[in-house]
């Protein structure tokens, strides 16, 4: 590890297995203890093991940081969690040279990885307790580790002893002995790292913080961006690279302003979902490389692998659906769109038209996928007379979609991670369809009604209305706004951002006392009550402090609301437990119908 003339920190790639052969390193005292989790781990398992198969000449692991702190002894400022899985992982393949394979040369070189040893000597891993290892984690994490990779029994707690189930279920998926044998030689062989070593009187956390904290991180579009122009690298493809180049960038132009950073990863994820299905948020950039390389080779050879990426890459840029993208997730900036397709669909002032369910379905991300891939055959069906045929069905598959999740939340909780990769499959089904799907549609939402909730059911959905209770604002502004919105002249004037809940009995118990119309009854198990919850715009007059210590005092409020049904409670003579159960069977009744599944 020479420092090069005329700088001051030393730099050079070195194997992995060489950096371990360097001496023994300790980690500060100050840093984090081990935070891998299992998907870090297993997404460097199967790296590896895709560079293997693909026989790459090497695999990359990055750049780690030490201090020489004594001779022999380097401190690791930076790269203590690959340092340590990949250490992690030589231990597991150890033991099964030692135990299961009887490997004695591998085993001997896994344990010269792992612990401080010289090369020319036989070593075994039941030997192991007097052998010192070459890394020494934070404390809380030593003594764990060195029984790791000394073959002991470990327990069964933190993140040390999740990463080593992840290693050894990923060892247990073959008995094919090879193909460990050649794992473990291809990391000795060709996992490379950038190793820089700083000189004592520097800081290297000065080093670290320069790395890691200056730039920008990659997002899913640059990682993507890269795999994509992978495949057009030599001279000769400089036309269709910047072609490619020209279609990822429009991605970027376009959800430039996003409020979120990773909008345009959002995008991408949702229009390759439609295309090829499923593809895991976490681990979205490696199922988008997994998912081209399988389409790819069914292609073959009729399609060359960069014939196949350069359409794909054309594809999920188009114009017209990074358009209709931004008009769904951003809904108020697009006005015109959506009154163009009420139009169409003939729900032009309709109290469930695509604004409404826009506005319902902006808190439910998952659904995304299969708005675009719906709202996508609206778009790209260019004869009039049919467009407007499929922006009516597109219409009543939106209603559907709408209640199905809006009476699930309402009923318990909607669960995305229950729906997604079902929502996903399907969208791509919807896009692949020649026509537009209708009753395929609501047979599917069904099936996914039966197997949570079963809240499709009219009979069902109603009684639980009737009887439950209902916490959390957006959830409550949803019901109340649709019920609302049902033949009112005020409902184009209400939205989430400008209502708040109000509660008709008070939440707060020290204003019970004034509520004689409860007699015995228990106020607390009614303030939740659907039928006790109502809508307070924000042109509404503010009460003064004595506004919650009697009906009387609340309904002379109300009667001047500018919310319907909010007027009408101030309509009511007493405000009881009996007044209450009557408004919430009539909201459930209104809930059912404004939510209706046809």
């Amino acid at each position: 590890m020479n420092t090069a003339q005329g700088t001051a920190i030393g730099a050079e790639a070195v194997l992995f297995s060489s950096l371990f052969h360097k001496g023994r390193f300790v980690v500060p005292w100050h840093q984090r203890y081990y935070d891998w989790g299992e998907q870090d781990v297993e997404a460097l398992l199967l790296d590896i093991q895709e560079a293997m198969r693909e026989a790459r000449r090497c695999y990359f692991v990055g750049a780690v940081i030490v201090t020489e702190v004594e001779n022999g002894t380097w401190e690791i400022n930076d790269g203590q969690q690959r340092m340590v899985t990949v250490s992690l992982i030589c231990a597991a393949l150890c033991r099964r040279f030692a135990e299961e394979t009887y490997d004695a040369q591998r085993e001997a070189l896994a344990l010269r990885m792992l612990f401080d040893l010289h090369s020319g000597s036989v070593w075994r891993l039941e030997e192991a307790e007097h052998y010192r290892p070459r890394i020494e984690p934070p404390l809380n994490d030593r003594m764990q580790y060195r029984q790791m990779i000394r073959g002991n029994t470990i327990g069964t707690n933190g993140k040390l002893t999740s990463a080593w189930r992840v290693i050894e279920d990923f060892l247990g998926t073959t008995n094919d002995d090879r193909k460990w044998e050649e794992y473990f030689d291809y990391i000795c062989g060709h996992l490379e790292v950038a190793c820089l070593r700083v000189p004592g009187e520097i800081d290297p956390n000065a080093v670290f913080e320069t790395i890691n904290c200056r730039g920008k991180s990659l997002d899913d579009l640059d990682l993507i961006r890269n795999f994509i122009y992978s495949h057009f690298s030599t001279g000769r493809e400089t036309q269709r690279r910047d072609t490619v180049h020209d279609s990822l960038e429009r991605i970027r132009h376009v959800f430039r302003n996003g409020r979120r950073l990773n909008k345009a990863g959002e995008y991408l994820r949702c229009r390759t979902q439609c295309r090829f299905g499923y593809l895991s948020k976490d681990t979205f950039y490696r199922d988008f490389r997994r998912v081209v390389r399988e389409e790819a080779a069914k292609a073959r050879p009729k399609r060359p692998t960069k014939d196949f990426v350069f359409d794909l890459a054309r594809d999920v840029a188009r114009p017209e659906d990074l358009e209709l993208y931004r008009r769904l997730t951003i809904p108020t900036a697009s006005p015109e769109f959506v009154h163009e397709f009420e139009v169409k669909s003939r729900t032009t002032g309709s109290p469930r038209n695509l604004a409404v369910f826009l506005r319902e379905l902006k808190g439910y991300s998952v659904t995304h996928t299969l708005l675009f891939a719906l709202m996508s055959k609206y778009v790209h069906e260019a004869d009039g007379r049919k467009q407007r045929r499929v922006a009516r069905l597109v219409n009543a598959n939106l209603s559907r979609l709408a209640a199905f999740v809006l009476r699930t939340a309402f009923v318990a909780k909607f669960e995305p991670s229950h729906f997604e990769k079902r929502f996903a499959d399907f969208a791509a089904d919807i896009s692949r369809s020649e026509g537009m799907v209708d009753r395929e549609f609501a047979e599917f939402l069904r099936d996914c009604d039966r197997t949570e909730h079963n809240v499709l059911d009219d009979a069902r959905f109603e009684l639980i209305m009737a009887t439950g209770q209902m916490r959390g604002a957006q959830k409550i502004k949803a019901l109340l706004l649709g019920i609302n919105r049902q033949g009112r002249h005020d409902a184009a004037l209400l939205s989430e951002a400008n209502c708040s809940v109000e509660h008709v009995l008070p939440i707060g118990e020290e204003h019970w006392k004034g509520w004689k119309d409860f007699g015995a009854a228990e106020p607390g198990e009614w303030v939740h009550r659907v039928g006790n919850l109502t809508l307070a715009a924000k042109g509404d007059n503010k009460p003064g402090g004595k506004f919650n210590g009697s009906f009387e005092r609340k309904a002379e409020v109300y009667a001047e609301s500018s919310v319907a049904m909010t007027r009408e409670i101030a309509g009511r003579q007493t405000w009881s437990p009996a007044e209450i159960e009557s408004r919430q069977g009539e909201i459930a009744k209104l809930a059912t119908r404004v939510w209706s599944f046809s």
